[in-house]
């Protein structure tokens, strides 16, 4: 005989006999892997095995009815291997223990398996194609799984990586302020087309709660949109209970998460060890003044389809509460056929392109998986243009304000005669330095990019009036945390004492009109507005505030732009979100974009002055 078939035999042998270790996840346990079955014992699946009789189903316990079919699995596997020997007809069985066999094999070839007699007490029920999918967390090194902790991507199988539903045993409704009914977001994101845009509900303006483009980070998970595979969460600041809690509460507390965030936190550096399903990464930047700023999620389903969603908040309570945040929500974007190239499923915003050059420019390997799932997917109906900011010197107009400039120089449809009487409304949460005149960056390159307009003479000529709406310190007086409203407003007293002159730009944060004049804004968006404001040329949602770190600086030696930050945000042109030349801002206007403040926009009265976070010190 061949001497390792002969050691593989008696290994076999032995198996059942060794003691193993008792599997620290206990009841708990949701791994299908063989290896895991080998080295772990587990009492209550032996237990079953135990009282199992020929020709009926296992004898599940009732308390076990949410995890039957997973239980059934794992134990189908346990025999199927004959890591364990029952202590009843079963151990003295070999024709049963080779019919659980074939059975085992049948099913994970996906083969029809009649159900086998049983009691009325044991009944088995019809499988729903939902419930043949089987979990692992599989959190062993050896153990392969869709992605390691490399973020390689590793061989799937068919019954390995799916992890299920776990319906949360607490209530809510006693942990988050606002909750809205599940299972209607698929119909409220149907109806916010074609622009997908949401605002945070405010937490203490009631009024709010029920607004159609209001929303709570728990519809972003609801299931009405599709059940979660696994998600990506690309952000600056992330308050890691409350996000697992978010997770938790839609029942994917065992679902595959990956974050990237930019702030440091010990909780994240360490999150892999406790709970192996969470992989947490901090962004590395060259440059202190520099931030991993971008706000942006990718959530893969499990019919192999994505959704987009760009967002200006931090992942922490106060950025959902009484903050007002904006998101762009894209619609389903399913999956391609397996003949397809990765360039199919383009839009004419060329989105996917786009979303595929950021990623990449991390150069981490953790993000594999989430880019070849963006690769196998149609983004063909996507309206929206992505813009992105990424440290570096860019020579192309790919990054930053060339990016809004080259876009608008090609889609703005602004008259060329009426350039000067549409202003920018740029509306921030912060404000850079921009030196002792504003000629330097703000109404030079700044205003220059985001005021381009097609057919535009290449002639010099003064640019078009710039607003700034920025809360004054009268307005977080008044806000629904009073001071406090203003620690997401990061602009330092130094650096206004440096450019008074920046008072003649200022604009109040006015918002009566979507019930958020309370809540500050964390928000950054900007826009330009006809002259009786009833229209717009375009709308920019986005991470990036008013600033070079953000939008990057030119250098006159060179030619490059800049950049410090990671910003995203999405660019709406009417061309392609409602084929016409402008936004209708009105109140009862089909397809009215929704800003989040009122316009015209109220300019900064004398005395006032801009809130600075040295008040909070």
């Amino acid at each position: 005989m061949n001497p390792s078939l002969k050691r593989r035999g008696t290994m076999q042998e032995n198996e059942t006999k060794r003691v193993k270790k008792v599997c620290d996840y206990g009841e708990k346990c949701y791994r299908m892997n063989p290896v895991h079955f080998r080295e772990f014992s587990h009492p209550h699946l032996e237990s079953i095995l135990d009282n199992h009789t020929s020709g009926g189903d296992y004898p599940i316990p009732d308390k076990y009815n949410l995890q039957k079919k997973l239980i059934t699995e794992q134990l189908d596997v346990i025999i199927e291997k004959g890591f364990y020997a029952p202590r009843n007809n079963v151990q003295n069985n070999p024709k049963q223990i080779e019919n659980k066999q074939e059975t085992y094999r049948d099913r994970r070839e996906g083969k029809n398996v009649e159900p086998e007699a049983s009691s009325a007490s044991h009944q088995k029920v019809p499988d729903k194609p939902e419930n043949t999918k089987i979990m692992s967390l599989n959190n062993e090194a050896k153990i392969k799984t869709p992605i390691d902790r490399g973020g390689v991507v590793k061989e799937k199988s068919s019954y390995s990586d799916y992890r299920p539903i776990i319906p949360p045993t607490r209530r809510v409704e006693d942990y988050l302020n606002v909750v809205r009914p599940k299972g209607r977001m698929a119909a409220k994101h149907e109806a916010s087309a074609p622009f997908y845009i949401f605002y945070t509900t405010i937490t203490a303006a009631k009024e709010t709660h029920s607004q159609p483009f209001s929303i709570t980070f728990q519809e972003i998970l609801d299931r009405s949109l599709g059940e979660l595979k696994c998600s990506l969460q690309i952000n600056f600041m992330v308050e890691l209970g409350w996000l697992l809690a978010q997770y938790y509460f839609a029942g994917y507390s065992e679902k595959k998460l990956t974050i990237l965030y930019g702030e440091d936190s010990q909780d994240l550096r360490t999150i892999s060890q406790k709970k192996p399903h969470v992989d947490a990464h901090l962004v590395p930047m060259a440059t202190p003044f520099g931030k991993h700023h971008t706000k942006m999620m990718i959530l893969c389903y499990e019919d192999g389809s994505l959704r987009v969603v760009v967002s200006t908040a931090n992942l922490y309570i106060d950025d959902w509460e009484n903050r007002t945040q904006g998101l762009w929500f894209s619609p389903k974007c399913p999956e391609l056929p397996s003949e397809a190239m990765p360039h199919d499923g383009e839009s004419p915003t060329m989105f996917k392109k786009s979303l595929l050059r950021y990623l990449n420019h991390y150069h981490m390997p953790h993000l594999t998986y989430y880019v070849e799932r963006v690769k196998r997917s149609d983004f063909s109906h996507i309206n929206v243009f992505l813009v992105a900011s990424a440290p570096g010197s860019h020579f192309d107009m790919d990054w930053g304000m060339t990016r809004v400039g080259s876009l608008l120089r090609q889609h703005c449809c602004i008259p060329p005669e009426e350039q000067l009487q549409w202003p920018l409304v740029a509306q921030a949460s912060s404000l850079g330095s921009y030196g002792k005149d504003p000629k330097l960056w703000l109404t030079g390159d700044f205003l220059h990019n985001f005021t381009k307009i097609k057919n535009q003479s290449q002639m010099l000529s003064s640019p078009p009036t710039l607003k700034l709406i920025y809360p004054s310190l009268e307005n977080v007086k008044q806000s629904h945390d009073d001071l406090l409203g203003g620690g997401c407003l990061p602009y330092a007293a130094e650096a206004h004492s440096k450019q008074p002159w920046l008072n003649s730009f200022l604009y109040q944060w006015r918002a009566a009109s979507t019930n958020r004049n309370r809540a500050m804004p964390h928000i950054k968006s900007y826009t330009r507005v006809s002259k009786d404001g009833r229209k717009a040329a375009y709308y920019l949602l986005t991470s990036g505030n008013v600033s070079k770190a953000a939008w990057g600086s030119m250098n006159k030696g060179n030619g490059a732009l800049r950049i410090m930050s990671y910003e995203a945000g999405v660019l709406f042109l009417p061309k392609f979100v409602t084929n016409e030349d402008y936004f209708s801002l009105e109140q009862n206007a089909r397809n009215r974009l929704i800003v989040p403040y009122d316009l015209p926009p109220v300019k900064y009265t004398d005395g006032m002055s801009p809130w600075v976070s040295d008040y909070l010190m």
